[in-house]
């Protein structure tokens, strides 16, 4: 298939022709995806010429793979009757996102215009927390009685397909709505035509609570390798389930998140297309401001151990080595440990083990670049008192590195505080005053004691 780009040109001549048919022509063998990808990088006037020649159901696909400026650009070029046409298309869990970033004059009037049954789905979902199952579920699924026939649930299926798009599964449930089962669609078709649902469904069933988190949820449906997620109420009622493209939404969600963080950016800073400049620079400034304080705190010390400096300059010299190689080992550590968390494999019951094992890499490492620094040192400045003073510094301080790097994220995921904070900004700086200590303290003991 041609790559995107190579449709621009000839796109942005149609609709300039006003040439509809061609344009539907040309567009009619992309998938919604390619499409939102040609209105994101078509003239800004021409994206709702091209978009209002859409059809509902295409419109609804594309409009929700769009950026946030390329969507509100095209909501505020659209009538009240298309927006209307266009969230009463989508699936609920699509339509109560859409109208969750309208203003709340907008959102109400979209929800007295569309079907009454669906305006109380997207309501219903819009007031759980949107980073919780509940937030990313949607209401649309196949869900029978589990004693009916499979005769029963294919009728059923037939008869509601119009308004679930996708399924796999058929959930089972009981007189009171509760979950008690789950039947893949190819079991369904396969059995006979008396056979009842409780007879052939499976009973352990992998489920979401309505207020479980997306992070959690998106490692369930990694771990246990599901295409659809049943998500239920503290009584077991069924609710609603989460498809696995939802889920890879969450976690490219999750790592950009964890990535602005470790980089001291807020997540709600948008890198690309944000407006607000004030924005930006306040959500940044607190980290910058912490290293700020904490250079200073670093430039206060040097100046405590001015007599030792006096006595042998050449110490200077490895300062900002040792600061570098301790607060780089203390961000890789941390790194891992804040993907490890984020990705399930690290957890409270491996702790131990994954303390113990990045200890035994910053006691190896640190010996490496401990005798890497202390050969160039002796070279270059010819003096013990430095050899032995980067040795011990750099050694004592990269293994330290590795250890905290470890301890930080962990104690703030035990606090329940997103672990990716304890990375960048945090474990450099404070990595950093550590070993400007160590290196000094070292330096003034050894020269007391061997001058």
């Amino acid at each position: 298939m041609k790559k995107i780009y190579e449709y621009k040109d000839a796109l942005e001549k149609l609709i300039d022709k006003g040439q509809e048919i061609k344009i539907l022509t040309l567009i009619s063998k992309l998938y919604p995806d390619d499409i939102a990808e040609l209105l994101e990088n078509i003239e800004e006037e021409k994206k709702s010429k091209l978009f209002r020649i859409l059809d509902v159901e295409t419109a609804s696909d594309v409009i929700m793979e769009l950026n946030d400026l390329s969507r509100e650009l095209l909501v505020e070029d659209m009538s009240s009757e298309e927006l209307y046409e266009i969230v009463e298309d989508m699936p609920s869990d699509d339509a109560a996102d859409f109208i969750g970033e309208l203003s709340e004059k907008q959102a109400k009037e979209i929800l007295s215009h569309i079907d009454r049954e669906k305006s109380e789905d997207v309501q219903k979902l819009l007031e759980y927390p949107e980073d919780s199952a509940g937030g990313i579920m949607q209401t649309e699924l196949i869900s029978v009685e589990q004693h009916s026939t499979v005769a029963e649930a294919i009728d059923l299926i037939r008869s509601i397909s119009d308004d679930v798009e996708d399924f796999h599964n058929v959930f089972a449930t009981d007189e009171d709505k509760k979950l008690v089962g789950v039947l893949p669609l190819r079991k369904l078709i396969l059995s006979k035509a008396e056979t009842k649902i409780s007879s052939i469904m499976e009973k352990s069933v992998i489920y979401a609570t309505a207020d479980m988190d997306q992070e959690e949820v998106a490692n369930t449906v990694k771990k246990y390798n599901l295409i659809a997620l049943p998500v239920v109420d503290g009584d077991m009622h069924l609710l609603g389930r989460i498809m696995v493209d939802d889920v890879i939404d969450v976690i490219q969600e999750e790592d950009s998140e964890d990535i602005f963080r470790m980089a001291g950016i807020s997540e709600e800073e948008d890198v690309v297309y944000s407006g607000s400049t004030y924005k930006v620079c306040m959500t940044r400034l607190p980290w910058l401001v912490f290293i700020l304080f904490g250079t200073l705190l670093s430039g206060y010390f040097l100046w405590v151990y001015e007599s030792t400096l006096k006595e042998l300059l050449a110490l200077v010299t490895f300062v900002p080595v040792i600061c570098a190689m301790s607060g780089n080992v203390g961000v890789q550590s941390s790194s891992i440990v804040v993907r490890g968390l984020a990705t399930g494999k690290i957890d409270f019951l491996n702790l131990r083990k994954m303390v113990l094992k990045e200890l035994v890499v910053g006691i190896v490492i640190g010996l490496i670049c401990a005798f890497i620094g202390t050969f160039i040192g002796m070279v270059w400045h010819g003096n013990m008192v430095l050899g032995i003073s980067i040795f011990l510094a750099m050694f004592i301080t990269i293994t330290f590195a590795a250890f905290t790097g470890v301890l930080i994220p962990i104690f703030f995921k035990k606090m329940r505080i997103d672990p990716a904070v304890a990375s960048g900004a945090l474990v450099t700086t404070s990595n950093d005053l550590i070993a400007i200590n160590i290196y000094f303290l070292l330096a003034s003991v050894l020269m007391k004691t061997i001058v």
